[in-house]
């Protein structure tokens, strides 16, 4: 049985509990969702030739099948584990870009994976075409291997290889490759630090990409040396940003002297630009921040995304509420495509499988706009978080439903109906609460009422829709609202 790196985890911490855990356990030790665990673990029992090696038992949790485990291990000639091409040459790629411009040995980097003349032939081959696209070398000086690149370039195709494979996920949790328990605490210590000196939070993803850029710059310092380019100059541009958003800057200039000092070093001015950079193409909320260079692009943008996609769905979505809303994402999104600044989308996968509908109908509308405003690519990333904007604005622009919630008394059991029908429906308007005796004095108050949900058998002259639920309303009850709410 062969194991991917996230399946290999679970293993790994069944194996160091007893064998058991529970689905929310290993969810929290692997700093992923329970609808992930299940989905590996089924991943994991259909790879497997002996049965189901890990079961699910009520009121104990996962259980390792261990016997089973034992022989499909076997079978795998080891610990069940593969490193598969592409992940290896990313690893290779990443010790080199951070101990740039020392020299590694070949066999000290390909030891570990017990791979043929021929495949390191290959892999170089790869690795160097892989390089190429972010202007970087990969040289050889005969049994060595080394980087050239610029600094901004290294740091860009480290960024890349850190994002496709998640080897920083969530919030802050680092894989075992570059975990260091003390960098990883320092750094979560700066980002509070960044939340407080803006006085906000930063929210996912760009914590996830400030955390990655300090970790990057870190491990640059500890493993190589970061090399000063002869275009470390800022432009008009580039000063003027600093001017209309000092704030941001003085808390970039702070943060890399603390980091100097926790790395006794004294790091170039160009490490602060570089981070501010990362503060202004994030969306923070702060009076502090002036924006950009491209408000005025970013609002002919959101502009144009509302009217592609309202034509699309056949809905209205300009407003001026949205459009400021999604206004403060686009901007710093512009900057991001300008600078060449990656995020990444943790959430993409679910996205895609949530809301593939609307997710391809924004895709189409950002393939246009980019073409009509000369733009680069937008990337799946970037378009996973506009998605949700676009699901939420058209529910929200749904006609919401008017309910009347009718019980015996009006009192108490109406109210705690209230409450679970809120909960189970979020897109419809409780108009109000009360006894059919009340209702019966002021019908004509309630006559332009969806639909009455009641407890009681109301008399069939009332010219008003109504459904009969349980004073709980269970989930049967529910089903029968969704339903009846869908035919009107």
């Amino acid at each position: 049985m062969q194991l991917s790196k996230r399946e290999g985890i679970i293993i790994d911490l069944l194996l160091k509990n007893g064998l058991s855990l529970t689905a929310n356990q290993l969810a929290d030790f692997a700093n992923v969702s329970t609808k992930t665990i299940y989905r590996t673990v089924k991943k994991i029992n259909e790879a497997s030739e002996s049965g189901e090696v890990i079961n699910s038992e009520p009121g104990k949790g996962l259980i390792l099948d261990y016997d089973r485990f034992l022989k499909e291990n076997a079978k795998s000639g080891g610990d069940g584990r593969i490193t598969e091409p592409v992940e290896r040459r990313h690893n290779i790629m990443l010790s080199l870009l951070f101990k740039s411009p020392n020299k590694v040995e070949i066999n000290h980097l390909f030891e570990p994976y017990y791979v043929s003349d021929t495949a390191i032939s290959g892999d170089l081959q790869k690795m160097g075409d892989y390089l190429a696209a972010y202007h970087i070398q990969l040289k050889r000086s005969r049994k060595k291997l080394y980087i050239e690149g610029t600094e901004r370039s290294i740091r860009k195709a480290v960024l890349s290889i850190i994002a496709k494979n998640n080897l920083i996920d969530d919030v802050f949790t680092a894989s075992a490759q570059l975990v260091n328990s003390y960098d990883i605490d320092f750094i979560t210590v700066i980002l509070d630090f960044i939340d407080k000196k803006m006085q906000t939070t930063i929210a996912y993803p760009y914590n996830v990409n400030i955390f990655s850029h300090i970790y990057i710059l870190v491990q640059r310092v500890r493993q190589g040396k970061i090399l000063q380019g002869n275009n470390d100059e800022l432009d008009h541009e580039e000063k003027k940003l600093i001017n209309s958003n000092n704030a941001f800057y003085e808390v970039s200039r702070q943060v890399i002297k603390k980091i100097s000092v926790y790395l006794n070093v004294d790091l170039p001015n160009s490490e602060v630009f570089y981070l501010f950079q990362y503060l202004v193409s994030s969306r923070i909320e702060s009076q502090t921040y002036n924006g950009t260079k491209n408000r005025e692009q970013a609002k002919k943008i959101a502009e144009a995304f509302l009217k592609e996609i309202s034509s699309t769905l056949k809905i209205t979505l300009i407003k001026q509420a949205n459009i400021m809303n999604l206004l403060r994402h686009i901007e710093p999104l512009l900057y991001r495509l300008e600078n060449e600044i990656v995020i990444k989308n943790g959430i993409l996968k679910d996205i895609l499988l949530e809301y593939p509908e609307m997710f391809q109908t924004v895709q189409d509308a950002a393939r246009h706009i980019e073409q009509a405003n000369k733009l680069a690519c937008i990337s799946d990333d970037e378009i996973g978080f506009l998605t949700l904007y676009f699901v939420k604005y058209k529910e929200i622009s749904q006609k919401q439903k008017r309910i009347l919630i009718m019980c015996s008394s009006g009192i108490g059991t109406s109210e705690l109906l209230k409450v679970k029908v809120q909960r189970a429906f979020s897109n419809v308007k409780i108009v109000d609460v009360l006894s059919s005796r009340l209702f019966q004095q002021n019908i004509d108050k309630y006559k332009n009422i969806d639909l009455i949900l009641t407890t009681i058998h109301l008399n069939k002259s009332i010219p008003i829709p109504s459904v009969l639920v349980n004073s709980v309303f269970t989930k049967q009850d529910e089903e029968r609202v969704k339903q009846f709410l869908g035919g009107i």
